[in-house]
């Protein structure tokens, strides 16, 4: 059809040659082949240091990640395609994201509830315990930043994205995450080229992530919110991203699995192997031989043993060796964890340990670094004696016996003190239900000699034996708990 621009009106003809206008310019951007990137992307695309000719360089050369797909799901996971990451919102280049005939949606994956706890305050406090928010995924447009326009899929590594449960406290943080993710790779669900890429909410990532997770990766642990920054260098695109809620302590397994929360998990693999790892590393603490070396830990603000310095004094003078004992004598120190950056230091202590005695709390999970063969003592006030709390030290325990847990239940009234919190303002504390649970864990407790002394006789009597323990247990279910 033919237009004449000389029957209308002013305006119109225009805005009509405007249009005309921007369309010839359109077409000849298009013979030209413009990069979409624009004119000074495309410059720094040429750069040989550049990141994106770092990333497209290394794909001819790199070792790319494997993993079983169809296997994703029993560790709760699934894994996406073609994606870009800008500042944490998942940008998918796929039709099932894209408004028209075969967009489905965009909400890929859902967090199934997981939270975190604010770090730097109590867990029992209102709005410690905060929701992760769900993850924004979009279509790709050409209002994107320039990487994601003309993106190339990073193909050498592959990120395994999660929201970690309770993050903020390293026990919590290797039973819901770190243990879980460590499986995976047990199982050859995926390999050593997992990117390992936690979501923090902003907040910067606690050392202990680093150290757990590093071991078992070729790449750099980061954040999702350090991965994704656009002032970071490297890729942001990916070829395939894993997105994960591991089972775990706290995101168990659907009950139509019909497998424990602990299934597939290999505790006494994980600690090993992280002690290996670090091993020449680890600074030199002296122990002579045939010396039975006992660590309390110690706690100055909750969950206090309140006769520590008597049970210290106590352990080393009074304890005895067994008759025929290869060990000729008795060494019992105190432990502080409440150092974080220490990670090595403490490694290398776990290591002379032959009896870790603390009250329930982040601090026993070191039992996992321990030597095999080695025992560790929990201790739980008045009240707290529920088998779900099993689950933190005993279950991880006895799913390969590197390590013999026991328990001591304190379950005098007059023994036990009320926590500081109970006593507290009741108006700074959350109104869940669970915070009552942690009136009882935090309490203050008085341990009786004797009943420690009961303890340290029956680990004698396994003799490192891994074997001894499990017989122990089963023909005496009580044999590994006791009561005061």
């Amino acid at each position: 059809m033919r237009i004449s621009l000389g029957s209308w009106h002013p305006n119109e003809r225009f805005f009509t040659a405007v249009l005309l206008v921007t369309s010839v310019l359109q077409t000849y951007a298009a013979s030209t082949s413009f990069p979409r990137r624009g004119i000074a992307a495309s410059a720094q695309t040429k750069t040989s240091n550049s990141p994106r000719a770092a990333v497209v360089a290394n794909q001819e050369t790199c070792e790319q990640p494997r993993f079983v797909d169809w296997a994703l799901w029993e560790h709760g996971c699934l894994a996406e395609r073609n994606v870009c990451i800008d500042q944490g919102t998942f940008i998918v280049f796929q039709d099932k994201v894209k408004p028209g005939k075969n967009f489905t949606g965009t909400q890929l994956f859902d967090t199934g509830g997981a939270f975190y706890n604010v770090p730097g305050f109590m867990d029992n406090l209102k709005g410690t315990k905060t929701p992760f928010r769900q993850p924004m995924f979009r279509t790709n447009t050409h209002r994107d930043p320039p990487d994601v326009l003309d993106p190339v899929f990073d193909k050498c590594s592959m990120p395994l994205i999660w929201w970690p449960w309770w993050p903020f406290n390293a026990g919590d943080f290797t039973l819901a995450s770190a243990a879980p993710l460590h499986a995976m790779l047990q199982e050859g669900i995926v390999d050593r080229n997992i990117k390992f890429t936690p979501v923090l909410d902003g907040y910067r990532m606690p050392e202990y992530i680093d150290w757990e997770l590093q071991p078992f990766s070729n790449h750099k642990v980061e954040t999702l919110e350090d991965m994704s920054s656009r002032e970071r260098a490297g890729a942001r695109c990916y070829d395939t991203i894993l997105l994960c809620k591991p089972h775990g302590l706290w995101n168990r397994r659907p009950d139509w699995m019909k497998q424990a929360w602990h299934h597939f998990l290999k505790f006494g693999d994980f600690g090993q192997q992280i002690v290996e790892h670090y091993r020449k590393h680890l600074p030199v603490i002296s122990k002579s031989e045939g010396t039975f070396k006992v660590a309390f830990i110690e706690r100055h603000h909750k969950r206090r043993i309140e006769n520590y310095d008597e049970l210290l004094e106590w352990c080393n003078t009074k304890l005895q060796l067994p008759a025929g004992s290869h060990f000729k004598e008795v060494s019992c120190v105190p432990l502080n964890l409440d150092h974080a950056d220490r990670y090595l230091q403490t490694l290398a202590e776990m290591q002379t340990v032959d009896v870790l005695v603390g009250s329930h709390g982040a601090g026993l999970i070191n039992h996992m670094f321990m030597r095999k063969g080695t025992s560790f003592l929990e201790i739980v006030p008045c009240g707290f004696d529920d088998p779900f709390h099993d689950d933190s030290f005993q279950v991880p325990a006895r799913v390969q016996n590197f390590q013999f847990g026991f328990k001591l239940s304190i379950v005098s009234p007059m023994l036990c003190s009320r926590s500081q919190a109970e006593l507290g303002d009741p108006d700074v504390l959350s109104k869940d239900e669970w915070v009552r649970g942690s009136f009882l864990r935090d309490q203050d407790v008085t341990v009786d000699v004797s009943s420690l002394e009961d303890v340290f006789q029956r680990i004698f009597s396994l003799n490192s034996s891994s074997e001894a323990y499990v017989n122990a247990t089963l023909a005496r279910p009580d044999f590994a708990i006791l009561r005061q």
